[in-house]
């Protein structure tokens, strides 16, 4: 449907939501956002020609992290600066599936639980594939934290795009094989035991390091309760699923850079929206019986808002070779397969810039008299807060 239909839904029903239902400030933030996104109340900027022949108000966009409205800019800024680094050599895919009875764990540490989750993902590839035995070096690696499946229901796991190759530790770049990285159960019996440990260490604190974080066992459980969770998680298979390697990362990076910004869906999955209904695309379709499935609009919202991260919660990661502390390794691993060195850009382009890359052909900014370029002279930013909790009926 046009842009703007998740707008439309929760301008019509959230209201109902919020009165029946006790959401917390991490929900009604970004649902105040998402309603506001591009109207008088996020404030305005003036667009004027540098000629002097015209001038424009708009409104400002919310750039909440949710708001399927905004990130279009961001998400293609950090598409471009993955591109600019990328090692050319084939890449693996590599997904994480934790277990559904630590959803709950999740939903009330989600900053803690999501930094440990991908902590403890990495440290078990950085193991296993710095081993001689295996690859014997250090690869780079983008890892992206999801909680959301098809249906948009809880699903945690995570995407780790990471090279089929590392730099060993006297320098030399160690190509790997491009249809093998690991064995698929040895990686996630690992991955099982370092999860499970980090997570009884920042629940108990024993062994527990100044920089490491802080869980709390979930109100309708005791410490212990959440202790004997994890001892039975430990006993269940858990499933990690390692895919074939893409030529290069450019196709997975754009998967993944796709649910940086916008939050679980595109609105071009929302195929009607009748006032009561949301009938929704599968993003994934072949595995499904029919291509679309239905949501009331108050539980589309709910189900949304439940995927909105924590404040300061990082959900997109930099490991190993492409990590910023590491450029003068990778720079060593990109001379030796023939790139020149990575040279990150001093200052970011703006908006206008941005898209104009992405789509050549914009005119969105030009002068109607001159076709000069257009701005931004004057921005002034939103006045009013969000609108305060209503107590649950």
């Amino acid at each position: 449907m046009k842009p703007g239909i998740v707008q439309r839904i929760f301008t019509e029903h959230y209201p109902t939501l919020n009165a029946t239902r006790r959401l917390d400030d991490r929900s009604r933030w970004a649902a105040w956002n998402i309603r506001t996104c591009r109207t008088p109340s996020q404030g305005y900027h003036i667009d004027a020609c540098p000629n002097g022949d015209y001038r424009i108000k708009l409104n400002n966009s919310c750039k909440h992290r949710a708001c399927p409205l905004c990130g279009a800019t961001e998400t293609e800024l950090w598409l471009e600066r993955q591109s600019a680094k990328e090692i050319r050599c084939p890449h693996h895919q590599v997904v994480f599936t934790s277990p559904d009875g630590l959803r709950e764990l999740w939903r009330w540490n989600r900053r803690a639980f999501t930094g440990t989750y991908l902590r403890a993902a990495w440290h078990t590839l950085r193991e296993l594939l710095g081993d001689k035995r295996r690859l014997g070096g250090l690869p780079g690696a983008i890892a992206v934290f999801q909680s959301w499946g098809d249906e948009l229901q809880e699903h945690l796991h995570l995407h780790f795009i990471i090279t089929a190759g590392g730099l060993t530790a006297e320098g030399h770049w160690s190509a790997g094989d491009p249809s093998y990285l690991l064995p698929g159960a040895v990686l996630a019996s690992k991955f099982r035991g370092k999860f499970i440990a980090y997570l009884r260490k920042g629940l108990t604190g024993e062994g527990r390091r100044a920089c490491d974080p802080v869980l709390n066992p979930p109100p309708s459980m005791t410490l212990q309760q959440t202790l004997d969770l994890l001892d039975r998680l430990g006993n269940e298979r858990w499933h990690v699923r390692i895919e074939e390697a893409y030529a290069h990362a450019g196709a997975v990076l754009k998967y993944a850079g796709r649910y940086i910004r916008r939050g679980p869906l595109s609105e071009r999955r929302i195929l009607s929206y009748d006032g009561e209904r949301v009938i929704i695309a599968y993003a994934h379709p072949e595995k499904h019986v029919s291509d679309s499935f239905i949501l009331p609009a108050p539980e589309f919202i709910r189900r949304v808002l439940d995927h909105v991260p924590e404040r300061g919660t990082h959900c997109v990661r930099a490991y190993g070779l492409y990590h910023s502390a590491c450029r003068k390794k990778l720079n060593q691993a990109r001379g030796q397969l023939g790139q020149p060195p990575y040279q990150p850009e001093v200052e970011p382009p703006d908006t206008h810039e941005l898209l104009h890359r992405m789509f050549p052909d914009f005119e969105g900014d030009l002068c109607p008299k001159c076709h000069a370029r257009l701005v931004t002279v004057k921005v002034c930013h939103r006045g009013q807060s969000p609108p305060l909790q209503r107590t649950a009926a």
